[in-house]
């Protein structure tokens, strides 16, 4: 049937709303499934919020814990070194009193006294920090196992979320196949619409005055198994011109309809007399597929810059006569 172009226009708002709609509820589901990976994971400042694949959180994880190792080593070794520092420095003023006390023999005694209780004091902060560093030690220790606790369970929460994820995400695919089925069904009938209702004008301007016109005509002979369906058929007095309407165009359209056009005369005998061309129609076209028409011979029907259908510029010598 014919749409005028109200709507038409309503038509494709309203396909558009269920497409948007579609659109924001997968948006929806993904954003829940990249909240809950994000929950899970915000127990870990070294884990990224990502809702990419189990396999590379895992991958993290496991980069992560070698960074701990490696966090911890640094530490011994920087530990070490901090305290081989202060082995050496002790030495060093170890070294240095005893030259002082072979210089100063003679100082009195109560010097001596002195530096004696300044070494018990600096023994007794070398043991005080000895006793922190052992229970720094002891809660690392602590925490590493409550880390490797922690990333255990966490291993064991990717692994529900994959599960519920992959079977969220089966049901969201069965659903845009379902919509996707729906739209391309109802944007096929939009553009044949659109087409029909506009080659009259568009072939007018492209200096071709063709009067009639005729949609989704069918024509068979089953005794030689061959079949052809007609999207539109505009004609005159001296030719007529079979158009194939498709919403995206494959060089695969543009090839099956070459092959359907060469038994245009035997499937519509009526036109024998007639010259016969062909176009294509569509809103998009594949990489390539135009220049593929054009060398076929092909008229090319597409929408301009300004959305109104237009046929790209030909000459009439190069079209197929089929």
């Amino acid at each position: 049937m014919d749409y005028d172009m109200p709507q038409l226009r309503q038509l494709v708002q309203k396909n558009t709303e269920k497409i948007n709609r579609n659109e924001l509820m997968i948006n929806q589901m993904r954003k829940e499934n990249m909240e809950q990976a994000r929950k899970a994971a915000e127990r870990y400042e070294w884990l990224e919020n990502s809702r990419k694949e189990h396999d590379r959180w895992i991958r993290h994880i496991r980069e992560t814990l070698d960074e701990i190792s490696q966090i911890t080593k640094q530490s011994q070794i920087e530990q070490e070194k901090r305290e081989q520092k202060r082995v050496q420095e002790r030495e060093q003023e170890r070294q240095e009193r005893e030259r002082e006390r072979e210089q100063e023999r003679q100082q009195r005694a109560q010097e001596r006294q002195q530096r004696a209780q300044e070494r018990q004091e600096r023994e007794r902060e070398q043991e005080k920090r000895k006793r922190e560093l052992d229970a720094q030690f002891a809660e690392t220790d602590r925490l590493i196992k409550e880390t490797a606790k922690q990333m255990q369970e966490t291993n064991q929460r990717f692994l529900e979320l994959k599960e519920e994820t992959n079977q969220q995400l089966k049901e969201t695919a069965l659903e845009v196949k379902r919509l996707s089925r729906q739209l391309s069904g109802t944007t096929g009938h939009i553009v044949e619409g659109l087409v029909s209702s506009s080659t009259k004008r568009i072939f007018q301007k492209a200096g071709l005055e063709l009067h009639n016109s005729g949609r989704n005509l069918k024509r068979s002979i089953p005794s030689e198994k061959i079949a052809m369906e007609v999207d539109v058929l505009l004609s005159n007095e001296e030719m007529a011109v079979p158009v194939e309407v498709k919403a995206n165009c494959t060089e695969a359209d543009v090839k099956r309809f070459l092959h359907q056009m060469g038994h245009f005369r035997q499937l519509f005998p009526e036109y024998d007399g007639k010259e016969v061309y062909a176009a294509m129609a569509a809103i998009n076209y594949e990489k390539g597929v135009p220049e593929l028409a054009h060398k076929e011979g092909l008229l090319v029907i597409r929408i301009n810059s300004d959305d109104i259908f237009s046929i790209d510029p030909f000459k009439r010598d190069e079209l197929r006569k089929f």
